[in-house]
Formats: structure tokens, C-alpha cells, sequence
């Protein structure tokens, strides 16, 4: 999913934004040893084959056709992320970003990237949406958790993200800038042209992705959060609130960037029947003991300077056993 379309008046330009936003960025760095345990039932072990064999072709073309490694992906993606972040104030509720970040490392653990670290945040903004910067940096605001009803969706949804990452989406829109020709190794991705890919990326993050790589998206993400454990109607539920709530102010931009809910449900109930995916959990208990509730701190965003407690690192496991097991390992 993507934000709005350009950047329109009143709006920070990337590298404003990029500033305003280092700071609240720690956020998710402090957090970026989270692992997660997920249940692995052996009935879903081949489809998470082919969700691997899916990440190893998408590895191979990249290394074909972009000359951007995998560690300046994670450079410009921090610096996207960073944008993203001065554009949005980054939630500051430690128990809350703890559990989106756990169902976020869930499925991400369905078709893993060894090269990366995924970060997930929450966005202090109505509007309902999510992000994914390369180097797998995701937000959701929490305007999305707002229309959510289960941890399935929420497990959807940033199964799409993280499918953006996996896939290089972002990379890919970079690579097609015409200041690309120029660079001719890893070295010439620095300074003053590192600005430019960071810009480009957040114009295609904030302008939308194409519909194929949408398309690509949507199915993979229902892929991956099935492949977890969790209901694959949790991604097509959330497009149906979508669809009900058409016309409402908090839900223009993400219109204005993706495709009509309905061509989507069609594609993802396709996509389901295909595979046939059926069972799963939905979790609407624990999402709403983790997500209802927790309202907006007051005062917003901290002040530059301010640095937030990172996530405490005792052995952590959410309730009810037959879900996927979210977990946080020890320290080291």
C-alpha cells in the first residue's frame, strides 16, 4: 500500500522529511533484533517451499538487472523510511509496536531474506494505509488498525508489505530513474546521487507501485499469512472494509493509489481457491486485547532528541497457544 499521490502543499519534501524523521527512525532501529518463533504445521511446509523458491528468483533477477546490493538497499530504504517518518509521527507506545512487530515478523518468516532485518512502526495518522521501504522498513497507521477486526488482517496486511520488500519493488522503480544510467558500480551509489535514489524511492512509495507489482503483492501476502498459520481471508476482510467505507475522507489517498477494492477481492478470492488455502486462525480476541483501546498519546510526537526506551528483551509469548506462536528469544 502506498500514501499519497506527490507531494502536495502544506506537505515536508523528502529531504525535509528525511530530517524531521532520523530521529523518530531510532524507534525502530532500538527494535531491530526482534525475532519471531512462528507454529510451523507440517501441512503448510510446501507451500512455504515455494514461498522460498518465490524470494531466491526475485534474489537472482535482482542481481541480473540492478546494480544495488543488498546493503544499499537497506541504505536507501532507511533513508525512505526516515522520510516516511517526518511525514507521520511514529506511535510511541512501546506494548502496542511490540505486537505489530511480532505478527509482522511472523510472516515475514514465511519466505525469509537472510540479507535483511524487517522493522515494523505505527504511524500516528487517521488516514488508513501502510508502507514498505526497501531494506524492510514497514509502517501501518493507525488509522488501518483502526478499521482491523483480527490479528488475521493485521497479519494480511503487512504480509503485503512485506511482499513489496521481498520483492523490490521500490528497487525496481529506483533502477528505472534516469540518474541510474550513470552509476556504474556500488561506489557511485553515495553522496548527492544516495540522495536522488532516496528520493526516487519515496516518490514511488508515496505515488503508488504499478498494479502489477500490487497485484504481486496481494498474492503473495495472502500466501505468506497463510503460510503462518493465519486465516487467508484476514487480507481480503481488510479490502472488504475498504470497500464498505468508499468515500470516506481517511480512506482518499489509498483510492487514489491502488485499484478498486472490488478487482481486488475478485483477485485474492481467485488467488485463495487457486491455492486452496482454507483454515487458519483469526484472532480477533487477542488483536483486540494488543490494538482496542489504545489511544492516541497526548502531545504527539516527542520533541527532536527524544529517544525512546527500547524493547525489553525478556523471553515474551502472547496468549492462546493454537495461534502462531509470537515470540521474542532472550538476549543473544
Amino acid at each position: 500500500m502506498t500514501a499519497r499521490a506527490g507531494w502536495r502543499g502544506g506537505a515536508p519534501s523528502p529531504r525535509s522529511a528525511a530530517r524531521t524523521g532520523r530521529t523518530a527512525l531510532a524507534a525502530l532501529l532500538l527494535g531491530g533484533a526482534l525475532l519471531a518463533a512462528c507454529a510451523r504445521p507440517a501441512e503448510a511446509q510446501g507451500l512455504r517451499d515455494r514461498l522460498r523458491r518465490v524470494v531466491r528468483g526475485a534474489a537472482q533477477v535482482a542481481q541480473t538487472l540492478l546494480p544495488i546490493s543488498a546493503d544499499k538497499e537497506v541504505e536507501i530504504g532507511r533513508g525512505i523510511a526516515a522520510t516516511v517518518a517526518g511525514r507521520y509521527p511514529i506511535v510511541w507506545d512501546e506494548a502496542l509496536t511490540t505486537y505489530v512487530s511480532l505478527v509482522g515478523l511472523a510472516v515475514a518468516g514465511e519466505a525469509p531474506r537472510p540479507d535483511i532485518i524487517y522493522r515494523f512502526g505505527v504511524l500516528e495518522t487517521p488516514d488508513v494505509n501502510a508502507f514498505a521501504a526497501p531494506g524492510g522498513y514497514v509502517f501501518i497507521t493507525r488509522g488501518a488498525l483502526g478499521i482491523m477486526e483480527s490479528e488475521a488482517e493485521l497479519a494480511g496486511v503487512l504480509a503485503h508489505e512485506v511482499a513489496h520488500v521481498n520483492r523490490r519493488h521500490v528497487i525496481e522503480g529506483i533502477r528505472k530513474a534516469d540518474f541510474m544510467r550513470e552509476v556504474r558500480d556500488q561506489a557511485g551509489l553515495s553522496g548527492s546521487t544516495l540522495d536522488r535514489a532516496v528520493g526516487a524511492g519515496s516518490n514511488v512509495l508515496f505515488s503508488g507501485y504499478s498494479r502489477e507489482d500490487e497485484a504481486e503483492a496481494d498474492s503473495l501476502g495472502v500466501l505468506y499469512a497463510a503460510s503462518a498459520g493465519y486465516d487467508p481471508a484476514g487480507l481480503p476482510t481488510f479490502v472488504s472494509h475498504l470497500n464498505s467505507r468508499a468515500g470516506q475522507g481517511p480512506l482518499a489517498e489509498i483510492f487514489a493509489t491502488h485499484e478498486r477494492p472490488q478487482g481486488r477481492l475478485e483477485r485474492l478470492n481467485r488467488v485463495i481457491q487457486r491455492e486452496s488455502l482454507t483454515g487458519g486462525v483469526q484472532l480477533p480476541e487477542r488483536f483486540g486485547q494488543n490494538v482496542r483501546g489504545r489511544a492516541p498519546r497526548a502531545g504527539g510526537l516527542p520533541l527532536p532528541g527524544a529517544v525512546p526506551q527500547p524493547v525489553p528483551q525478556q523471553p515474551r509469548q502472547l496468549p492462546q497457544p493454537s495461534a502462531p506462536a509470537l515470540k521474542k528469544p532472550p538476549p543473544g
